[in-house]
Parts: C-alpha cells; sequence; structure tokens
C-alpha cells in the first residue's frame, strides 16, 4: 500500500485515502489551507446564548411547533428546519386565517428565515389537496443520489367526529436535487398506520442502503396490552422498505393487561422480549464493532430494550444483560415512595405487613390507582423514557446514554430520573450509572410538588473546549426550563442553565445546526402550551433561535461526511474520531433519537480548545467492513467534507 501511494505521487495520478483493516495506515500529505488559530478565551461573564427569532424573522411569520428536525434538504450549505405543532392528523388548512401546523424553513444563508412547505410539494397529499398531516419529520439520502429525503410519521391516536380520518399516513418524500418533494410511489411505510412515536435512521445489515427503527406505542392509550411492534424496516437502496422485523430477531410479544395473572409475563429476561409503550428510539454502535445497535425507551415506567447488532443485521437481546432497561434499586425501584401505594395501605390493606410503617398519603386517595403484584414488580418500577442520546461522556473513548425522563413528585424512588448510562467498553457493554449528584446533572426541586419534565436530550460541545456537554429541555409541568450541563471532564457536569442564556421555559424540543455558520452550534427550542395556566409566559408553542456567542471563540472542526464504495451516501451511523492536542474525541453521526424525530445538522462538530491543528482523523465508514481512513493535520476553524476513498478533504472557502 505505502509503495503504491508513492508511486501515485510520483506519476501525478489521483489519489484515494489507504485503507487497512484493522490499523489503517495515514494518507500521504495533502495540500492543506492556512492555519486560523484563536485563543480560545475563558467564557464571559455575560450570556453565552442570545434569543435572536425576531432577528430571523420568527415572529414575523408566527412559527409555531415542538416537533422540529434540522437538515440542509436543498444542498446550500446553510442547514434548513421542520417543524411540526403537537396535533396529530391535523392537516393545513387552506383558510387565509387558519393557523399553519407544519413548516418547512428554508435558511436564507443565516440573515432569516422563509417558509416553502407549499411551494416545495413537502405537503402534497395522495388525494390531490395540499396541507398533509404528520407528526414530525426525519431526513436522510433514501436513495443515494446525493441529496436528502424527507421521511414524515403520523402518530394519532383520535379518529373521531372532532378527529376524522383525513387519509394521510406515514410517507417517504424523495427529493428532486433541487430542494423539492415528491411523494415515494413505495406504500411500503404508507401501510405502517400504528402509533408512531420515534424513528431513527441507520443501516442495519450494511449493505449501503439506510434502514429504518421505528418506534410505536400504546393502540389504546396507557392499557400495555395493547402496546405495539416497534419495526426494523429495510431500505432497498431506492427509497422503497420492506418489513425485516421478525428475520432481524426483534419481534416481541403482548406482555399482557395489567393484572396479576400477567404480570409474570414481564419478568422474563426484564422484558427483553415483551412489546412496550415505545416513546424513543436510538441507534448507535454502543460496542465499538462496527455495526449498529438499536434502543427503545418506554413509557408507563417501563423498561428499555437493548438489541445487539450480530454483524449481519441480526440481533440479539441484551437488555437484562446489559443494565439498560432500569436503574431499578439503583436510586429507583421504591414503591413505596408512591404516594398510590400508601393510598392503598390506607384505604385498602392497611393491616399487612408491607404496609406497617408507610407514611400517610400527601395526595387525595380514592379506590384503585395501585395493584399489588403489579405496581411492585420491576416492569413499573422503570421510567416514562422518552428520549435517549449516545455521546462519549467521559472521554474514555465509548459511548454512553444519556436518558431523558419524566418523574413527579409523588413517586420519586419508584420511576427512573434522567440519568447517563456509563458504558464499561465491553462486546456486549455492560452499562452503569451513578447518582445524579455525583455527576452534576441532579434535579434541584424548588417546590415541593415538583416535576422533571425531560422530554428530549443531545450532546454538544457548546464552548468548544473538547468535553462534551448535556442540554435537557424540560417542558410540559409548571417551573420547567431548559437545562444545560457544562462538561468539567472525566464525566462530571455542571449546571450553568441561568448563566449561559439558555434557561427558556417549558422548552419543548431541540434541535442543533450551525444556523450562521460560524462553526459552533446554535439551538432551536420552542414554548410548550402543555397544561398551561394564566401565568404562561407565551400564548402560542412558538419556535425560539438561540444564537451561540461563546463557540465561535474556540478552535472548531466541524466534518460532513461522504460515503460511497459501499456505505450510504449520508454516512449515518459513522464514527469519527478526533485527536488533537494529545486528547481523542469520539462522536457517532445520528439521523433521529430519541422522541418524536428529534434530528441535529448532519453535521459533527469537534471542540479543540486552544489547539489550533487536528493532528489525526480517523473515520469508520458503515460498509459491511467498517472500513477505517485517516486524515492527518487538518487545520481548525474550517468546514471540511471528508469523502469516502478520495485522499484530499474538501474545505469550506478554500481551493487547493
Amino acid at each position: 500500500m505505502r509503495l503504491f501511494a508513492l508511486l501515485l505521487l510520483l506519476c501525478g495520478c489521483p489519489s484515494t485515502a489507504e485503507v487497512t483493516d484493522p490499523g489503517p495506515t495515514p494518507t500521504p500529505p495533502q495540500p492543506r489551507p492556512p492555519e486560523v488559530c484563536r485563543d480560545a478565551p475563558p467564557l464571559p461573564e455575560g450570556a453565552w446564548f442570545t434569543d435572536q427569532s425576531d432577528a430571523i424573522g420568527l415572529r414575523a411569520l408566527a412559527v409555531d411547533g415542538n416537533r422540529f428536525s434540522a437538515a440542509d434538504f436543498d444542498g446550500d450549505g446553510w442547514p434548513d428546519l421542520a417543524v411540526a405543532k403537537v396535533g396529530d392528523g391535523v392537516r393545513d388548512s387552506s383558510e387565509p386565517d387558519a393557523a399553519p401546523q407544519h413548516r418547512l424553513l428554508r435558511n436564507l444563508e443565516g440573515q432569516g428565515v422563509e417558509d416553502v412547505l407549499h411551494s416545495s410539494g413537502f405537503s402534497a397529499t395522495r388525494d390531490g389537496a395540499e396541507g398533509r398531516a404528520w407528526s414530525f419529520a426525519v431526513f436522510g439520502d433514501l436513495d443515494n443520489d446525493g441529496d436528502l429525503d424527507a421521511m414524515t410519521f403520523l402518530s394519532t391516536h383520535a379518529v373521531d367526529a372532532d378527529h376524522p380520518d383525513t387519509g394521510d399516513r406515514s410517507e417517504v418524500l424523495l427529493n428532486n436535487g433541487d430542494g423539492s418533494f415528491t411523494l415515494s410511489p413505495d406504500e411500503a411505510l404508507r401501510s405502517q398506520w400504528l402509533y408512531t412515536t420515534s424513528a431513527s435512521l441507520l443501516d442495519a445489515d450494511r449493505d449501503g442502503a439506510l434502514d429504518l427503527w421505528v418506534g410505536n406505542q400504546y393502540a389504546t392509550f396507557g392499557n400495555p396490552a395493547t402496546s405495539q411492534q416497534d419495526l426494523l424496516l429495510l431500505g432497498g437502496g431506492d427509497a422503497t422498505f420492506t418489513d425485516g422485523t421478525a428475520a432481524a430477531g426483534l419481534e416481541t410479544t403482548s406482555g399482557g393487561a395489567p393484572s396479576v395473572a400477567n404480570a409474570a409475563n414481564y419478568l422474563a429476561d426484564l422484558g427483553g422480549d415483551v412489546s412496550w409503550a415505545t416513546f424513543g428510539t436510538l441507534a448507535c454502535d454502543v460496542d465499538g464493532d462496527g455495526d449498529t445497535d438499536l434502543m427503545s425507551t418506554s413509557y408507563g415506567r417501563g423498561l428499555n430494550q437493548f438489541w445487539e447488532n450480530r454483524g449481519d443485521g441480526t440481533f440479539v437481546n441484551r437488555t437484562e444483560a446489559s443494565g439498560f432497561h432500569s436503574d431499578l434499586n439503583e436510586g429507583g425501584g421504591d414503591y413505596d415512595t408512591d404516594e398510590r401505594f400508601r393510598c392503598y395501605c390506607q384505604t385498602t390493606n392497611y393491616a399487612s405487613a408491607d404496609c406497617q410503617g408507610v407514611p400517610a398519603p400527601r395526595i387525595g386517595c380514592s379506590a384503585g390507582g395501585w395493584t399489588p403484584g403489579w405496581d411492585d414488580q420491576p416492569h413499573r418500577l422503570g421510567g416514562n423514557t422518552f428520549a435517549a442520546t449516545c455521546g462519549d461522556l467521559d472521554g474514555d473513548g465509548d459511548l454512553d446514554v444519556a436518558t431523558a425522563e419524566i418523574r413527579h413528585w409523588w413517586t420519586p424512588g419508584a420511576s427512573d430520573r434522567s440519568n447517563i448510562l456509563w458504558n464499561d467498553g465491553s462486546s456486549p457493554p455492560v452499562f452503569s450509572r451513578r447518582t445524579t449528584e455525583d455527576v452534576g446533572i441532579a434535579l434541584v426541586p424548588g417546590t415541593t410538588d415538583w416535576n422533571e419534565g425531560d422530554l428530549t436530550v443531545t450532546t454538544l460541545d457548546f464552548d468548544g473546549d473538547g468535553i462534551l456537554d448535556l442540554l435537557r429541555p424540560q417542558s410540559d409541568y409548571p417551573d420547567t426550563w431548559m437545562r444545560l450541563f457544562r462538561g468539567l471532564g472525566d464525566g462530571v457536569f455542571q449546571e450553568v442553565s441561568g448563566r449561559s442564556g439558555l434557561a427558556f421555559p417549558r422548552a419543548a424540543g431541540v434541535a442543533l445546526l450551525d444556523f450562521d455558520r460560524d462553526g459552533d452550534q446554535d439551538v432551536f427550542t420552542s414554548f410548550s402550551r402543555m397544561r398551561c395556566d394564566a401565568d404562561c409566559a407565551y400564548s402560542t408553542p412558538e419556535l425560539h433561535y438561540f444564537r451561540n456567542d461563546v463557540g465561535q471563540d474556540s478552535n472548531l472542526l466541524a466534518v460532513r461526511l461522504a460515503g460511497t464504495a459501499g456505505s450510504n451516501a449520508a454516512a449515518i451511523g459513522a464514527r469519527v474520531e478526533v485527536t488533537a492536542g494529545g486528547r481523542t474525541q469520539v462522536q457517532e453521526l445520528l439521523a433521529g433519537h430519541g422522541h418524536q424525530g428529534q434530528q441535529n445538522e448532519l453535521v459533527l462538530t469537534f471542540g479543540l480548545g486552544g489547539d489550533c491543528v487536528a493532528e489525526r482523523v480517523e473515520v469508520v465508514w458503515p460498509d459491511a467492513q467498517a472500513t477505517r481512513e485517516v486524515w492527518e493535520e487538518l487545520p481548525a476553524n474550517y468546514g471540511v467534507t471528508l469523502t469516502q476513498g478520495v485522499a484530499q478533504p474538501v474545505f469550506d472557502g478554500w481551493t487547493p
């Protein structure tokens, strides 16, 4: 390989990045732009993020919505945003005064946005009318033609006189190459009309075609016997899909209804083979073996599931062995802290040994609400886990998992709290938990009737210091707000929400994108009107843009990937390791994670702190061989595109 590369250099022939497996050989020296070095000053005393919603026209357009996904759908290099309200099954009305239910916001080179929902064809329907109903969207290159296609999902419970069936379903929209879209003729996704809450794109079998991991919840809300099957839909590389769930080993069974007779169905492998009410999906390579593993997170204080990829697109259930399912007795599993259990003791079974010494309930009690043999079992002592995401949160080179939970004052120990699951680096991995107080991410209640309302979670390096930070929007309850935890290193964090300028009230949803293209990650979120009273700050679920005003002062490397030769074109699922100043950072390119299709821009941003050059960048491509390639001496503060098999990086604004 070295001789071949030398001959290429001597003859002036086109060069490709050298590839060996498992140890890649660095590419020969290639032209690089001049270094741009920054001093990485200390964080200023003032706010680090500023609300620029008015400046980019969000208020003038009256943009509302709680579910959004970031993607450069028109390919102009400026990230855009898809936005949907919480209004399942509702079409956009043609009435002039009707409030839009959906938006497709095109980024006007960082100066503003324009809504191209209708002009782009994104709102087209099967019946020829405008304004298709959809709940959330994810983006990926489904046909490997170099542009980002879209998938919109419909998750609705109500089909009645007030919520008639429009005939709209989940759909694939093919990008025409210019940022306009056409409904796919393929009916596979459309036929899966389930109560879909989440979706993640991946290449499960590493055949170069994107697949889809879909999370579904109850058919009858709150009834665990009606929890629907999560699906693995296999892509054909041409934006068509077939159901590969059973063949992949992912099929689950009903655990039954909430009664003592059926409780045992949930106990085998701690519910690993049971259909839960899935509220979030996650697809990432947590064991670092070159293929993508699958996770689902459950509502109703259920147990989360983990499926290890065998390397061929089939999966083995590692739910119990991995410890992914729940914290159980590590700060949870204490059903005697449930106020409904205390009601049960007071009103029904006060003479039982289990009820001796149980405090009086702090809520009003009525018959029912807590069932012995059911509500005291592990499958009812998990979490309301809305979301999870992957990130190397302790800097040890493997991917940990951060969760987002809803938890209430009236059942504190019987319900999981938002936490970090620490990866031990083995294959298959085993996750452990530390107390949130030790980690620095604990909720500090301001009232006795507190609520932990974490519906989404994501990682970022907002200050560019090379240590991942954690962002958890809280919403849907009083006294909740966006929480930012700054990484201090070694898996320890400090909450900096108020100081940062991101303590936005009732923050619903999040998307990270470099909206103004200054190199750092900006934040979009919105206001939740759920359980709102007269004291609510905003009258609509309005979208807000918080510009990052500090990250650009550090040295940053923003990496875009282009897959070829067996990888999907968007390189979703690729793993990138960046070494600078003797420290190595690891990130994986995700597309859709957590609740309701949360998706960040398909760019991996690495903070280099005071280092001006990334000494080594290694990419593990998502192809069948998990091909590894290395680029060396990449200067910071340029956006860089790395293409599989091509030695010369492409730097934004510079030509060799």
